[in-house]
């Protein structure tokens, strides 16, 4: 696969993550290939960080905001699933990378959009919520639980987005196992993920998620800034982690290295 095919897509009715090549095929052109998906990627992940931080604001308590997040991303990942892949968190683009999915430069787009996207997500929410009720939610950025270490908080974020990578790899990447389900399994990932990990880490599974409201709630208080790392480093090797044991072992015979 080339670098210029945004990864995988629902092409067929698979959800997101699908081969894209096919279509970039009878399609081609710069728009299609690269400017198309990087916009589909911001304007998603603008939705998604606009969302996920708006619900934290709500009365609907830690299982409202499970609920919110991942049925957000069922959402996107059906409807961008044509158009980029529905990445929408620069973690999932690594391990997509890392299980040959999509092409380095086409990754680094992809993830700079991602970034963008988060930071006008969260600029969306400040405008939206009176500067009291931002602060009193810290612009939903993502903090530690009260009681966890930073240990902790690192493995809690690692374990959390490899079972959301491999539910994505597993579910609408692979072949041999890919459902039509795919989006419907991955906002449950989500949902499973943030309810038993938002206590210990605040469960982010996404450094995009986690960019924006600190960047929003730095002038009101820079300690959402305290390891702000958590979000970017346990996502990243979870992400990879995932991918190498579906490359390795899980994937189907024409990707599996081992056996």
């Amino acid at each position: 696969m080339s670098e210029h095919e945004p990864l995988l897509n629902s092409r067929g009715g698979h959800g997101g993550y699908e081969d894209k090549s096919e279509m970039r095929i009878e399609t081609g052109g710069f728009f299609e290939q690269t400017i198309r998906p990087c916009l589909g990627e911001f304007f998603g992940v603008t939705l998604f960080v606009f969302i996920g931080t708006m619900s934290v604001s709500g009365a609907g308590g830690l299982l409202g905001v499970a609920v919110a997040h991942g049925l957000m991303i069922a959402l996107l990942v059906s409807a961008l699933g044509n158009i980029s892949g529905g990445h929408l968190n620069p973690a999932v683009t690594l391990g997509i990378l890392f299980a040959g999915g999509i092409g380095p430069m086409n990754a680094v787009l992809y993830v700079v959009s991602q970034l963008i996207g988060s930071i006008t997500g969260a600029a969306l929410t400040r405008g939206v919520l009176s500067q009291a009720a931002f602060v009193n939610i810290s612009g939903g950025a993502s903090a530690l639980g009260a009681n966890s270490t930073v240990s902790e908080g690192l493995m809690a974020e690692i374990v959390l987005t490899a079972i959301l990578m491999i539910t994505i790899l597993l579910t609408a990447v692979d072949n041999s196992t890919k459902t039509s389900l795919a989006p419907i399994a991955i906002g449950f990932a989500v949902i499973v993920d943030i309810l038993a990990g938002a206590a210990i880490s605040g469960a982010s599974l996404n450094p995009a998620r986690s960019l924006g409201p600190a960047v929003a709630m730095t002038t009101f208080n820079s300690s959402v800034w305290d390891n702000h790392w958590l979000y970017w480093v346990g996502p990243g090797i979870g992400a990879v982690l995932a991918a190498l044991v579906h490359r390795l072992i899980l994937a189907g015979p024409e990707k599996r290295v081992l056996f």
